[in-house]
Order: C-alpha cells, then sequence, then structure tokens
C-alpha cells in the first residue's frame, strides 16, 4: 500500500549552526504568538523564520511572510547554513523523552519520502477534520518555497518489527545528528544510504497502510500543492518530488509512542448547577461521587484513570466552588443506543470525546455547535494538574477529564473511513521542526 523511498535531505550545516536547540522548533500548529516571538529572536537562522515567519503591517502579495520564507532558504543555501545531502537517505530516528516522573521513553522511527495518495485509496487513512483556512495558508507556503517544511507523522502496522530490525542494521555507528534541545528531549539522526537496507524496507513497507497521528493539514495541503504543479506541468512524470511528501513514520506497536488525553475546559454558559446536571446524568451513566476535600481529589483522578484501565468510557467532572466532583462511567447499552439514534457510527461510539461532546455537553449541558466551536468558551489541555489548577483560579467554570484515545481506536475509526471530533487525540511528543528539509523540484525525480 504505501510507497515510501530516500530522499536528498536539506539539513543545517552543524559546522556554522553546531547547537541545533537554537534552531529547531515544534510544529507550526502548537506554537503560541508569544513563543513564535521568542523563537525568532533566538537566532538568526531559527527555523521559525521559515515556518512561521512573522507578519507585519507592511505585508504585500510580493513581500509577506511565505516570500520571506523563501527568500531565507535560498540565502541560507548560498551561505552554506543549509547543506544538501549528497545522497538519497531513509533516516532513522530515535528521540528520548520524559514519559512522567522517573520514567524515560525512546520512540524509534523514520523519515522518508512517502507516494501521495488520496483518501479515497485507502493506502493513507486520516482520523481528524481539517479546517480550510489553515490548508490555504500552508498551500501559499509551499508555493514560495517549494519544499516540505516539517514531515507529517504516520503510523504503519508491523507487530513482528521487521522494518525496526531492518533500519537498525543501518544505524549502528555514531549518529550524523545527536543533540538535546531546549525542552530535554535527545534527538539521533542517522542517514542510512547502503540500497539493500533501503530496498529491503520499501518492499517491507508496501503492504502497509498509513494511519496519519498528526499532519492532517500538512497532508491535505501537499495534495493541493501536487494538483497546482500537475496542472503547471503535466502529470506524466509519476515519480518527479512533489509527488511525494517528507513524512516521520513509527510502528503503532512501538512501546515509545505516546497518546496524551485533551481535556476540556469550558465557561460562559451562565449560573451552573452541577447537581442537577449530575442527577440528570444517571440515565445514561454510573455516578460516583467525591469530596473535594479530603484525599478526594486523589481518589476523583484514580477512578478516572482506573476507567480507562477497564477500557470504560469514564469522565471527570469539575464544577467550579462545588463541594463535590464526579466520575461519570458510560451505561454501555444506553449511551450506545442513544448515539445510535443521532446516526454516530459503531467505531465511534466508545471514544471519551465522542460522548462528552454527544451526550453531556450537548445533551445535558444543553450546549449549541456555535457555543462549542467559539474558542472562547473553551479550552483543551493535556496536563492534568495544569487543568484542574487552571479551573480552581477562576478562568473556567467547569472541566471535563478524560482518558487518552487508545491506538487500536485510532486505527478503527480511520480504517473505517471515519472522522474523529476535533482534539480527539494528542500524539506525543510532536515531531519537532528544522531537522530536515525535503526540496520539491518539477526537474527532480525521487525514484
Amino acid at each position: 500500500m504505501a510507497e515510501i523511498a530516500p530522499f536528498r535531505g536539506l539539513r543545517y550545516n552543524q559546522e556554522k549552526i553546531p547547537d541545533l536547540a537554537q534552531v529547531v522548533i515544534p510544529p507550526y500548529d502548537v506554537i503560541s504568538p508569544e513563543e513564535q516571538k521568542v523563537f525568532h529572536e533566538r537566532s538568526p537562522y531559527n527555523f521559525i523564520r521559515l515556518e512561521l515567519g512573522p507578519a507585519t503591517p507592511e505585508d504585500s502579495s510580493k513581500d509577506n511572510p511565505h516570500t520571506r520564507a523563501a527568500a531565507s532558504i535560498a540565502q541560507w543555501e548560498r551561505q552554506e547554513i543549509l547543506v544538501r545531502d549528497p545522497e538519497p537517505s531513509i533516516y532513522c530516528s530515535e528521540l528520548d523523552y520524559n514519559a512522567g516522573p522517573d520514567s524515560v521513553k525512546t520512540r524509534k522511527g523514520f523519515i522518508c519520502a512517502l507516494r501521495l495518495e488520496e483518501f479515497s485509496s485507502g493506502k493513507v487513512r486520516p482520523h481528524e477534520k481539517t479546517f480550510q483556512a489553515i490548508k490555504d495558508e500552508r498551500l501559499a507556503l509551499m508555493l514560495a518555497c517549494n519544499a516540505n517544511l516539517s514531515p507529517v507523522f504516520g503510523l504503519y502496522p508491523d507487530s513482528d518489527g521487521e522494518i525496526h530490525n531492518a533500519l537498525a542494521k543501518g544505524s549502528r555507528g555514531a549518529p550524523a545528528i545527536s543533540f538535546t534541545d531546549l525542552a530535554g528531549m535527545t534527538h539521533r539522526i542517522w542517514p542510512i544510504t547502503e540500497q539493500s537496507i533501503l530496498s529491503q524496507v520499501r518492499d517491507l513497507m508496501l503492504d502497509k497502510p498509513i494511519f496519519i497521528a498528526d499532519g492532517h493539514h500538512r497532508y491535505e495541503t501537499a495534495l493541493k500543492y501536487r494538483a497546482c504543479l500537475r496542472e503547471r506541468y503535466g502529470s506524466g512524470k509519476p515519480n518527479v518530488s512533489y509527488e511525494f511528501i517528507m513524512v516521520y513514520l513509527t510502528d503503532m506497536n512501538e512501546s515509545g509512542l505516546t497518546i496524551l488525553p485533551t481535556h476540556r475546559l469550558l465557561r460562559n454558559f451562565g449560573p451552573l448547577d452541577c447537581e442537577k446536571l449530575i442527577l440528570r446524568a444517571k440515565n445514561f451513566f454510573h455516578v460516583e461521587r467525591f469530596e473535594c476535600e479530603n484525599g478526594g481529589e486523589l481518589r476523583w483522578k484514580e477512578a478516572i484513570r482506573a476507567g480507562g484501565l477497564r477500557k470504560d468510557t469514564t469522565i471527570g467532572v469539575y464544577c467550579k466552588e462545588a463541594a463535590n466532583i464526579y466520575v461519570l462511567t458510560a451505561k454501555r447499552d444506553v449511551v450506545s443506543s442513544l448515539l445510535t439514534q443521532k446516526g454516530i457510527p459503531v467505531p465511534l461510539r466508545a471514544l471519551d470525546t465522542v460522548v462528552l461532546d454527544q451526550i453531556i455537553l450537548r445533551d445535558l449541558f444543553g450546549l449549541s455547535d456555535q457555543f462549542l466551536a467559539n474558542e472562547r468558551n473553551m479550552s483543551f489541555m493535556h496536563d492534568f494538574a495544569e487543568a484542574l489548577q487552571t479551573i480552581k483560579s477562576g478562568r473556567f467554570d467547569a472541566g471535563f477529564f478524560i482518558n487518552h484515545t487508545r491506538i487500536e481506536q485510532v486505527r478503527e475509526v480511520a480504517s473505517s473511513g471515519l472522522i474523529m471530533p476535533h482534539k480527539s487525540t494528542y500524539f506525543y511528543p510532536k515531531v519537532i521542526s528544522g531537522l530536515l528539509i525535503n526540496p520539491l523540484s518539477p526537474d527532480e525525480e525521487i525514484l
């Protein structure tokens, strides 16, 4: 299914940029305006100047963040700040990160070129909704720079670990890239050029579907970019570089893969009678009540976690200034019947995010699509303690705490051609930007 290939990556010249921690950045979609400014000031060669350059009041069609990014790439290449690898490579990757107190995980994967496929082929499978305005902006950047600036994060099934074992043969020496970023994560990259390994990995991937973990907007933007260049240059060159996209791939059975929950914090819905709402919730949920004091919060948190371990749909409810907090565990048959009436497909009915969105927020709280779509009313947080403290501070009126979406749920939803609600998954850590660029040219072929 998946046709992958090596490519000649464009990357920072470590003789001129010895500390890569000063120039790499998180993906554009998690960078706040304040962080954007910090990255911009950190180094004149920080990747923010390419991926998410600042706008100015004087911007025009000829001078804007996208055109400035393209000019910076050209200038940095002339200065040999960015250098192109001489041989096509698959880039074997290891990432060490803190997964909790006294817990360090290593996520293993690789960066390669992937042939672009329409979702209808089933070879590449999404699971999240995208937004047109974001794709339009990313397309303008691609058309200006003619490059994949950051990879799409994809997953593939390989329960026997054959692909990792093949790549391991090419990553036994010292890595070409090795550094610890400012978040404390350690990155190691080995470019693999040995033809026998590249051919073996390519062949092993041919029967694998790709599940997009992160980067849905980037993938759909690349499809549009391909369409633009096919219109310009024709579609008679199936191996030209713009028929491919740069991806970071990891085995969905990889022990270093982490999905974080995304808790919902709400405000602006007027007077809140939490006890009355919980009474109504008993029609659909088994309800556990905990005191806020005397260790109740700790038992409440553990009850939410225990529900997740049982694979129950379990949601914690915390209302500001309430004397009690609650854990709601779905009555499976009742909830499934209600979701069936709403036309919710089977693979979505056991998702915490679907039950929370459809039954608790819409039915019990009576919140509208318009209310829930307004970012002033809802915020999303991954850290349990931070979310809880934010409610206690008075900034939000209520919080809904969930367990993370399981990897088998991602696989089932994507394989069914369905889309999860917004913010259903957060694969951690995100793949950083600035390690590699994949230049795209009508005169260059990947295979």
